[in-house]
């Protein structure tokens, strides 16, 4: 199975050489707050970010910004030459080298949106990937939906309804329960139920940070289910890549 993160990790790496970037130069990582990362997302009290479950790490490099979500957060400081000599088979590492391309990808303009949208804004961003939803695939479709986000939950339930909604999380504080509506499977027992049901797929990116998302990519693509990430984690992976990514409110 290929590892995206590698991947990209290339073809950055490629990119790069065509630049005045120094492998020498430095790049700084730091968890975010609550208050930072996602300040007041009411009505919903139930992100991983609010309950500690998860913490924003945020990659500074030159002018640019790169983020991704993590269990396993750190402050980090050191050259680009140490962030791509990291051996990519843990979450700490992982995380340090998805924000760093991502701070990279932005600088040299190959994606935009990898700040995290806050207060309304998460809200917001449920809604309209609801919409888009809507207006691609019609109301009669199912939609998978892979890592748990409240707002974009309760938002595709309002638009197709509970029974049309399939979603699955791998912590086990919501896997079995009801929420918005929809139960919460298994992300890795039920996740081939997932594809094989749902018409369309929304996809965290923070699956890159645990190494779990090509397992969840290469499943659907075998059940031929659009995939769209969502998420500022996937954000310069998903321009290197050529990824679709939905990501309305990020900045």
């Amino acid at each position: 199975m290929k590892d995206s993160l590698e991947e990209a990790r290339r073809e950055i790496l490629q990119r790069m050489d065509e630049t005045d970037i120094s492998m020498d130069e430095q790049v700084h990582a730091e968890p975010l707050g609550v208050e930072e990362a996602i300040g007041d997302p009411s009505p919903y009290r139930d992100f991983p970010l609010l309950g500690g479950v998860e913490k924003l790490v945020d990659v500074t490099f030159r002018s640019s910004r790169g983020q991704a979500f993590s269990s396993f957060p750190c402050r980090w400081s050191g050259s680009l030459d140490e962030v791509f000599s990291l051996p990519l088979k843990n979450e700490k590492n992982r995380t340090i080298a998805i924000a760093t391309i991502n701070a990279l990808a932005r600088e040299l303009g190959i994606t935009k949106g990898t700040i995290h949208c806050r207060d309304r804004e998460p809200h917001l961003c449920g809604r309209q990937m609801a919409m888009e939803l809507s207006r691609k695939f019609g109301h009669s479709s199912v939609i998978g939906i892979v890592g748990y986000n409240p707002a974009i939950i309760s938002n595709i339930v309002q638009v197709f309804g509970q029974d049309q909604v399939r979603v699955t999380d791998l912590n086990p504080a919501n896997v079995g329960h009801v929420r918005y509506g929809a139960t919460v499977w298994h992300g890795r027992r039920d996740l081939e139920r997932l594809a094989s049901e749902c018409d369309v797929a929304l996809v965290t990116g923070s699956a890159l940070c645990n190494g779990t998302l090509d397992a969840v990519r290469e499943t659907l693509e075998f059940h031929k289910k659009p995939i769209f990430y969502f998420g500022t984690t996937i954000a310069g992976i998903a321009g290197l890549l050529g990824y679709e990514r939905w990501c309305f409110k990020s900045c």
